[in-house]
């Protein structure tokens, strides 16, 4: 049952005040009566105190008029409906009324009759107005739920090619609020290191090391408009730089050397760290920063010396390829990540053959690249854990990773690693990612439910939260374990059956009223889910 309309009524016969009060069937109504006030002055501090949602109230009052105590309630806030029942006859006062939004207006004597019918217009209008305003704020609030990751997506999307032609670019810019118009696009990766001098140093601190700098970055980009920390790999940051259009490239690059030099500084004074730092080359949009990071990530690689701090991408360094690339499968880690964070077991195992099968194949099975690979997979895990705010202690509290390390000299120990390891973090993160996920899914089925008869496809409700299409599509198939077109059918159908077996409408109606535009496609659909055809049982 929907939550009772609060009311209160405002007149200065006692005789009309008492009777209004009991002749009505307010239970019926869904209407409690918070108050009952004599004249105008009473009545505004019970509008003050109650908040109601419906106002009855006469005009001619004494110490203060009905429109008056209006006036008064509008300008402190109120947005209750008003019905005024009143003899007095004024046209000023009927125009004044119009200007207070007042829902209808009765001269006295009205019969009981006259005034129900009245205050049920008036009721469904607040009921509509609330179930309005309900969703809207449950649409507000699962947006801002979602903005972190949409920013994340968004900013790790614009560093590859081809993003920004998305329809979700264009979405979730407009979502977070960013504008990239009028603007030119530089990316800067910092890469750092520990000095092989540093003592007590031990592997583990990389990953110390990674959430520090992370940490440092973060608090001081939120200080600059025109930074952003687009992406955060083991030991290298992506910044990218969006100033005017206007700057001439030497301004551009002074200030993005100025900034940085700010950024770097506490890595260096506080942690004690090697930091270079590479410059990728102007670009004049934003759909062409990945050209600049792609470059800047090239020159880093490229460097002829430890002692070049300083790199500045060359300009037709963008098809020109390092003389021995890196033989990591990085796509496949990449893969693993993802599997664990949306805790898909399945995923991950596919995953695990993949990668042992690759890694097969490029021969690279000796011990110390195994190794490696094991180094690397510990920091990604715990970078991508962290980033969804897990520590991997906190799953896993007797972890040892460097000493498992010495453990695993071949493919079999490598295979069991992954196995027990990563299946144990993936089935934590399972429970965290369904319980995260479920006020999403919630909301979408409530979505189809009130919009059984409009064109409901998952690029509507992706629209409404600024996700991704795929994103949803993953995440309901998560939860619930079923598509969401088929989830949309099933729906479809429950509800055409129920309307059917109630025997009030035809099938063309019906056929209408779960959003399908022609009959003989749903009877198909129907007799498909049902069994049976939409005649046996309208």
């Amino acid at each position: 049952m929907s939550a009772k309309i609060k009311a209160i009524i405002v007149d200065d016969d006692q005789m009309t005040l008492q009777g209004l009060a009991k002749t009505i069937d307010w239970r019926r109504l869904n209407v409690e009566i918070a108050g009952l006030a004599i004249d105008g002055m009473e009545g505004l501090a019970m509008i003050e105190e109650h908040q109601p949602d419906l106002i009855l109230t006469d005009i001619y009052m004494p110490r203060m008029d009905g429109i008056a105590m209006l006036q008064a309630a509008r300008q402190a806030g109120s947005k209750a409906e008003v019905i005024i029942l009143s003899g007095y006859e004024d046209f000023k006062y009927a125009k004044s009324a119009l200007k207070l939004q007042v829902a209808d207006y009765l001269s006295k004597p009205a019969t009981v009759p006259e005034i129900e019918a009245v205050l049920q217009e008036t009721i469904k209008k607040i009921k509509q107005s609330n179930q309005l305003e309900q969703e809207e704020r449950e649409l507000k609030e699962l947006v801002n739920y979602h903005l972190p990751e949409t920013k994340k997506q968004l900013l790790k999307g614009i560093l590859e090619p081809h993003f920004c032609e998305k329809e979700f670019f264009g979405k979730a810019t407009k979502q977070l609020g960013l504008n990239f118009a009028n603007q030119a696009f530089a990316a800067a990766v910092l890469e750092y290191a520990v000095p092989i001098g540093k003592a007590h140093y031990k592997s583990k601190d990389l990953l110390t090391y990674t959430y520090a700098i992370t940490n440092i970055l973060e608090e001081l980009v939120a200080k600059e408009s025109s930074v952003y920390l687009a992406d955060v790999q083991k030991d290298k940051f992506v910044l990218l730089f969006a100033l005017p259009a206007h700057l001439r490239a030497e301004t551009f690059k002074n200030r993005m050397k100025y900034t940085i030099q700010q950024f770097i500084a506490p890595i260096k004074s506080y942690l004690k760290l090697d930091v270079w730092v590479s410059l990728g080359p102007i670009e004049a949009d934003v759909s062409l920063a990945w050209r600049s990071c792609r470059k800047a990530m090239n020159a880093l690689i490229e460097r002829a010396s430890a002692e070049e701090t300083w790199l500045v991408a060359d300009e037709q360094s963008l098809n020109k390829l390092p003389a021995s690339l890196p033989s990591k499968p990085i796509e496949h880690y990449q893969s693993l990540m993802e599997a664990v964070l949306e805790g898909n077991s399945d995923e991950l195992t596919a995953h695990i053959t993949q990668l042992l099968k690759t890694l097969n194949d490029l021969k690279a099975m000796n011990v110390h690249y195994i190794r490696s690979v094991v180094i690397d997979l510990m920091g990604m895990l715990t970078i991508s854990l962290y980033q969804q705010g897990v520590l991997v202690e906190e799953i896993y509290p007797d972890v040892r990773w460097y000493q498992d390390l010495e453990r695993i000299n071949n493919a079999q120990d490598l295979e069991l690693w992954l196995k027990e390891t990563m299946a144990l973090l993936c089935s934590a993160m399972a429970s965290r990612v369904n319980h995260k996920h479920k006020k999403t899914v919630d909301y979408m089925k409530k979505y189809v439910k009130e919009h059984l008869d409009e064109d409901i496809t998952l690029d509507v409700i992706a629209d409404e939260v600024s996700l991704t299409r795929n994103y949803l599509s993953q995440i309901f198939k998560d939860v619930t374990g079923e598509n969401y077109n088929g989830y949309v059918t099933r729906v479809r159908m429950e509800r055409a059956k129920e309307l059917m077996m109630s025997g009030k409408y035809k099938l063309y109606e019906i056929t209408a009223m779960v959003g399908y535009k022609n009959n003989a496609y749903f009877s198909q659909q129907f007799k498909k889910h049902m069994g049976c055809n939409p005649s046996d049982y309208c």
